[in-house]
């Protein structure tokens, strides 16, 4: 019986040595990372169904970089980037990384000095394996949730994943205050990509409704200069 890793891994490579010659292929973007990353690549797929944009979804719920004994990210995507043929590359990972990390039999508390050292030392690792894509390099921030406790936790997040991006060649897509209230606070709430108002999160506080998916794709799109 595979095992679903090997599963998950043979489905990325089919998915990217798909291509057709050089002149005819659309831009090819690979979204990769957790939930959210297939947040916004399903809302990708909405915003271009029936344009010349294919959109390679590579994500796997309820993972991250702090917990490779359940899923190491840099072992599956290596080689499958490495022979990909996507022009443009996202990355949105982080949404479960809120979490104490075990080095060497030692835990590290969630956003202790110890733990911001380490989270930054593996993203900064992720960022030289995804590099071998080839690709147009964007990581985007992690957005604004309700709860308190994880919102603070993302901010300091997303600033390791904004200095790391920098340092290692990578756009870095802010999209914290994109879904925010007027007054500037979290809202489950707001308007759709027709103007009109909608519930754009889902009752977790975290993950997008379909519409918004939708302008969550519309906001890095435009970005990556798709828009």
């Amino acid at each position: 019986m595979f095992s679903p890793r090997f599963a998950f891994f043979a489905f990325l490579t089919l998915a990217l040595a798909l291509s057709t010659p050089v002149e005819a292929r659309p831009v090819s973007v690979a979204v990769v990372g957790d939930s959210l990353a297939n947040d916004l690549g399903n809302g990708m797929e909405d915003i271009f169904a029936g344009k010349p944009v294919r959109v390679i979804k590579q994500t796997k719920f309820a993972t991250g970089l702090v917990r490779t004994d359940y899923f190491n990210w840099n072992a599956t995507v290596r080689n499958a980037l490495q022979h990909g043929d996507a022009n443009i590359l996202v990355v949105v990972i982080g949404g479960n990384d809120h979490q104490a990390i075990r080095v060497n039999g030692r835990r590290l508390d969630p956003l202790s000095n110890a733990w911001r050292a380490e989270y930054a030392r593996r993203v900064a690792h992720f960022m030289k394996t995804v590099k071998h894509s080839r690709a147009k390099l964007y990581w985007v921030g992690l957005p604004d949730v309700r709860s308190p406790k994880l919102a603070r936790g993302y901010r300091a997040m997303n600033q390791i994943f904004k200095r790391e991006a920098a340092k290692h060649g990578f756009a870095y897509v802010d999209i914290w205050n994109k879904f925010h209230a007027p007054d500037g606070a979290y809202s489950s709430f707001g308007k759709s990509l027709e103007g009109v108002k909608r519930r754009i999160r889902k009752e977790d506080g975290m993950h997008f409704t379909e519409p918004g998916r939708k302008l969550f794709a519309a906001y890095v799109a435009r970005a990556i200069g798709l828009r």
